[in-house]
């Protein structure tokens, strides 16, 4: 039942996280802010937020199976 989700943290942190990542920091160093930076950070910031929330679930369910042993 853990699995599932712990595979979506895994794709987003390497599939949307690190690309924008990578893309923000060269944009930041350019010197280049617009809409598609600001875009992107957007994108960014909404990954993390659904990684954040199902890591938070996660442990809610990890600590609810040591309760039961």
């Amino acid at each position: 039942m853990k699995l599932r989700p712990m595979r979506i943290i895994g794709l987003n942190g390497i599939c949307v996280l690190v690309p924008c990542a990578l893309f923000l920091a060269a944009r930041a160093a350019a010197s280049r802010f617009g809409w598609l930076f600001y875009g992107i950070q957007a994108l960014e910031l909404l990954a993390g937020s659904i990684n954040l929330t199902l890591l938070v679930l996660n442990l809610r369910d990890g600590l609810r199976l040591a309760r039961r042993q």
